[in-house]
C-alpha cells in the first residue's frame, strides 16, 4: 500500500492578497462609499428613556424642512392583531412585528426606535431629527433581575 503525497499550491504559503494593501491603508472602496443619484439617507430617533409613555409626537417641523422626503412614526404602520400563514407556509405574528418595530404608546427600552427620517443627505436628516418634538412621561423601570421579578415590578 502506497501513499501518494500531493503538493498544494496555497496551503502552507503566504500568498499576497491583491486587496490587502488597499484595505489596510483605507483606500479600498466598499458599497457604502458610493452614492448614486437620488439616494436618500435614513436616520433614526431613539428613546432616551428606559421606560416612558409617549404622550405625543409632533413631526410637522421636520416634515417641512427642505430636503426631507419622509418622516415615519408608529402611526404609519398598521396595527395588525392577527397571525398570518401564507401559501409559502411562513407564519408571521403581525402583532409582535407592528408593536415592536417602533415604539407605540410606550418606549420599552433606552434606544427603542420612536421615529425615522429619510432625507437627501445626512446633515438634513440629522437636522430633521432635532426638529421632532416628543412629549414623554418617564415611567419607573427595572434595572436588574431581582427588581424585574418583584411583585410590583413595572411593566
Amino acid at each position: 500500500m502506497s501513499q501518494a503525497t500531493k503538493e498544494y499550491k496555497w496551503i502552507g504559503t503566504r500568498p499576497v492578497r491583491p486587496d490587502g494593501i488597499p484595505k489596510v491603508t483605507g483606500v479600498a472602496k466598499y458599497g457604502a462609499d458610493y452614492t448614486l443619484p437620488g439616494t436618500l439617507v435614513g436616520k433614526i430617533l431613539r428613546s432616551p428613556h428606559a421606560h416612558a409613555r409617549i404622550k405625543s409626537i409632533n413631526t410637522a417641523k421636520a416634515e417641512a424642512l427642505p430636503g426631507v422626503k419622509a418622516v415615519v412614526t408608529s402611526k404609519d404602520f398598521p396595527d395588525h392583531d392577527f397571525a398570518y400563514i401564507g401559501p409559502e407556509r411562513v407564519a408571521v405574528n403581525f402583532w409582535h412585528v407592528t408593536r415592536n418595530i417602533m415604539a407605540r404608546e410606550k418606549a420599552l427600552y433606552e434606544g427603542h426606535t420612536v421615529a425615522a427620517v429619510a432625507a437627501v443627505d445626512a446633515k438634513t436628516a440629522a437636522q430633521a431629527l432635532k426638529l421632532i418634538e416628543i412629549d414623554y412621561e418617564v415611567l419607573p423601570h427595572a434595572i436588574d433581575v431581582d427588581d424585574a421579578m418583584a411583585e410590583d415590578a413595572p411593566l
